[in-house]
């Protein structure tokens, strides 16, 4: 029995939608990373649900009401307006769209490594799971935004030397771009938030995807995180109340209970392997906890999304 979380790779994406990857592109194996962008015009089927080695971006613009819908995890989300939509690689999704144009790009994480700070990430869905990964965009801002992705079509195509360096340029604009508009449309007291809750934040994301029930959870409390960064726990619990209006211990609940029912719906491990890789030793514990949160138990949940399946 396979014990992995379906990951589609860059190479198994290219199987799947058929593209070549040409003279034009970065080879996947490049240390300096890999990068594509391009234009669709022609109504798409729905993806396969699953997580990615790698980060994609696209802008859609359907003229019409209803073109799309993205299953995001355990929402889903209808695309009612033209939108960037940041997927970050450890979500599940799936997107279904039709009667629009839209330009994609996907990229590796060796491609941006070390090209945004840390805050810049914590704000940007793209790199944080936590935030929404649809962002409206206003009629008026649609042509600059199409812009962005139209330069780094443009310069992939042609043989200026340093176009690698130009287009990480503009996706790194194209990423503040969807923080600023984000920050626009959603008041969110403190999104870029006290440096102390981003390390938190990151450390927090850092265990997730759990990829095998072999190696579980190791930070499970409020005293474990303010352990690894050497803060009194009281401290950390001032700060991030502060900064997200919760708690730290209902933070971390939150992000576990995701995991888990990406792990029911996703993988053929039974409730015990779940349970033990998000830090349970008896199964008993870790029914009675996702059951707290969600009112049903893992079994349940997992038999009512098999009964309405998402790809």
């Amino acid at each position: 029995m396979d014990k992995k979380i379906p990951t589609e790779s860059l190479l198994d994406y290219y199987a799947r939608t058929g593209h070549a990857i040409t003279k034009d592109h970065l080879p996947i194996t490049s240390e300096v990373g890999h990068f594509n962008v391009r234009m669709t015009t022609v109504c798409t089927r729905k993806t396969p649900f699953n997580r990615r080695d790698y980060f994609k971006i696209c802008i859609c613009t359907g003229s019409e009401r209803g073109f799309g819908t993205l299953i995001y995890d355990d929402r889903e989300i209808q695309l009612n307006q033209p939108s960037i939509i940041f997927t970050n690689p450890s979500v599940p999704a799936s997107i279904e769209i039709s009667k629009m144009s839209r330009y994609g790009c996907i990229f590796n994480k060796q491609f941006i490594e070390g090209q945004m700070s840390p805050d810049v990430q914590y704000a940007s869905p793209l790199f944080n799971p936590t935030l929404f990964p649809v962002i409206a965009i206003p009629e008026e801002e649609i042509d600059r935004v199409n812009g962005y992705f139209a330069e780094m079509q443009r310069l992939q195509e042609s043989d200026y030397p340093f176009r690698w360096d130009m287009i990480r340029n503009i996706l790194q604009l194209l990423i503040h771009e969807g923080i600023r508009l984000q920050q626009q449309q959603v008041v969110q007291a403190g999104v870029v938030r006290d440096r102390l809750a981003n390390t938190f934040f990151s450390l927090l994301n850092q265990q997730f995807p759990v990829d095998s029930p072999e190696n579980s959870l190791k930070l499970l409390t409020p005293a474990h995180f303010a352990d690894q960064l050497h803060v009194h726990v009281n401290h950390l619990n001032s700060v991030i109340k502060k900064s997200t209006g919760k708690s730290t211990r209902v933070i971390i609940h939150e992000r576990i209970v995701t995991e888990a029912k990406a792990l029911l719906r996703n993988t053929s491990w039974n409730v015990a392997e779940i349970g033990y890789a998000l830090g349970f030793e008896y199964p008993s514990h870790f029914n009675k906890y996702f059951k707290q949160f969600t009112a049903v138990t893992p079994m349940e949940f997992r038999s009512n999304s098999a009964a309405v399946p998402v790809l």
